[in-house]
Parts: C-alpha cells; structure tokens; sequence
C-alpha cells in the first residue's frame, strides 16, 4: 500500500506541475507585448494578478498533495485540476479584455468553490489514518479548520470580487472600462492575490514544519 500510495503522490505532483506549466506560459505569452511596451501597460497589474493567483494555486495544491493524497486516486478530484487549467489559459488569452478577463476569473473562483468542497472531503477521510500519528489529532483540526475558513470566507471573497469587477466593466463601461478605472481593478485584484501569497507561504513554511514532525 506504501508503493501505491507514493506513486498516487508522484502522479498528482506531475500532474500539478505540468498542468501549471501550460498556463504560465500562456500568461507569459500575453504578457511580452505588455512588459515590452508594444501593448497597453494599463493591463500591467493584470499580468501581476494572474501570476499571483497562479502562485497560489500551485502552491495550495502541492500542498494539500504532499498532505493528503493516498491511494487509490481521485479521478473527479484531478479532472478539476485539468478544467483550472483550462480556465486560467483562457482569462490569460483575455488579459486586454478587462471584461472578460473578470469573467473568466469569476468561473475560475466557483471551480476553486468545488476543489475546496473536494479537497475537504480528502481531508476527512485521511483524517483517522493521521490521527493514529503522534500529534496527528492536532494536525488533522488544524489543516481542516483552515481549509473551512479558506472554503467558507476566503473563497468567496474571490468569487464576490471578480463578479463585481466583471458587472461593473460591462455594464458601465463609460466609468470602468477607462484606463484608470481598469488599472485600479487590475491593482486591487493583484493586491488581493498578492496578500493570499503571502499567506499561502506562510502556510507554506507551517504547514512543512508540523509533516515533518509528524512522520518524523
């Protein structure tokens, strides 16, 4: 069962980084007309943006790989990281189109609404295996109280956000599509993705820490 679950590890892992890898090179792909000065450097924060929340994103599900996932795979668990990607790569195709760039972005964070849902089922159900771990009782409350309030607050903030955005640039585009309003979206939303990396490292570090005890 050790075999089969490092090679379930080692797949999801793969399977991360590849996806990931696909869609930063779409984001840098849009991003060299921006950084050249050939397009728009109104749309500058959005490139920011879009690395960021792919930081994030990377990030989180290597983590909550490294943590969590055993054998056998969860096949519906990693489709959904294959339509993540598939989304990012279309809002960076978007990164000129203020509106639609905020759209994509929205279905994006309800996507992130079902990974999160699925991702706290994994935790549960790992959860009594882990807590026959020294400190595994600990460590299971911690993670999952967590990943509840990511779920239940952080989430949905995103989501409230993009759809905001989105509303409000297609629907008055003689106040939000102009380049200042687009700038100061492209600027709060980086913003946004910029304290959820900063945090998401923090966990990062803590969260690296209480494994290493853990299977010590």
């Amino acid at each position: 069962m050790q075999k089969l679950d490092e090679t379930a590890l080692n797949i999801e892992l793969v399977l991360i980084s590849i996806i990931e890898g696909v869609a930063l090179t779409k984001l840098a792909e849009n991003a060299v007309p921006i950084l050249n000065g050939t397009s728009q450097l109104v749309y500058l924060p959005f490139v920011l943006a879009g690395l960021a929340i792919l930081l994030v994103f990377w990030a989180q599900a290597i983590l909550h790989a490294v943590s969590f996932i055993r054998w056998p795979l969860k096949m519906e668990h990693m489709f959904l990281y294959f339509i993540a990607a598939f989304l990012q790569v279309i809002a960076y195709a978007n990164i000129e189109h203020a509106a639609t760039w905020f759209f994509w972005w929205s279905v994006f964070s309800v996507l992130a609404l079902f990974i999160y849902a699925i991702d706290l089922r994994i935790i549960r159900e790992a959860g009594p295996k882990l807590r026959e771990l020294a400190g595994g009782a600990e460590f299971v409350a911690s993670v999952e109280a967590r990943h509840s309030r990511e779920l239940k607050i952080l989430v949905p903030i995103a989501l409230a956000f993009n759809v905001v955005a989105f509303l409000l640039v297609w629907q008055l585009p003689g106040t939000f599509a102009t380049e200042g309003s687009i700038t100061a979206l492209g600027i709060l939303q980086f913003l946004i993705s910029f304290g959820a990396l900063v945090d998401c490292m923090r966990n990062f570090a803590s969260r690296s820490a209480m494994l290493e005890e853990l299977h010590r």
